[in-house]
């Protein structure tokens, strides 16, 4: 849970530069690092006046997201869901969960007054004020890397997908040349 010190409350930005009132240990439960999660959600959305609605919103923790740090779902211009990833948290901690969480609101709060789940302009624009990235970080190693042998672009894969298990049924994207498998260790 957060720890006991003053919480920050003047609308500086604070929410988006000290985050240490909100940390939270690798250690702690999927429960607690949700109920974090909300408690901090809570703050961003009025500070910021995002017209988002937390305890309208379910939370939840995805254990088997490698690239996705987070994901909102919405069904007719409302946000039902938000979904962070466990791994993202317990390979680059609290400050980047932090970050995720601002970029899950700036979708929910475009969702909500432009139907627009999109990257785009408003969004950036968003992105800046808030503090956060318009796309993740890495925060997993792919397990295999994918390479054409002719330009050497390279693919990078977190699954046994099938052009891992059988790069001759497939060509590259970029020039049509035959792909190589490498496992990534």
């Amino acid at each position: 849970m957060p720890n006991q010190q003053e919480q920050p409350v003047d609308s500086t930005g604070d929410l988006c530069e000290d985050l240490s009132w909100y940390a939270i240990e690798p250690g702690g439960s999927e429960g607690e690092f949700l109920a974090v999660a909300k408690v901090y959600a809570r703050d961003v959305v009025a500070e910021f006046d995002l017209d988002v609605t937390i305890s309208a919103i379910d939370w939840e923790v995805s254990k088997r997201a490698k690239r996705r740090a987070g994901l909102i779902k919405y069904k007719d211009e409302t946000p039902r869901k938000i979904i962070l990833s466990w791994k993202l948290f317990t390979n680059k901690g609290w400050d980047s969960v932090a970050a995720t969480i601002r970029h899950e609101l700036i979708h929910a709060h475009l969702i909500t007054t432009k139907g627009d789940g999109t990257h785009g302009a408003d969004f950036e624009t968003l992105a800046e004020e808030l503090q956060t990235h318009v796309h993740c970080e890495t925060f997993v190693d792919p397990e295999w890397i994918i390479q054409c042998r002719d330009c050497e672009v390279e693919y990078q894969r977190y699954r046994r997908s099938k052009v891992v298990s059988q790069p001759d049924q497939y060509s590259c994207g970029a020039c049509g040349g035959t792909l190589a498998v490498f496992e990534n260790s």
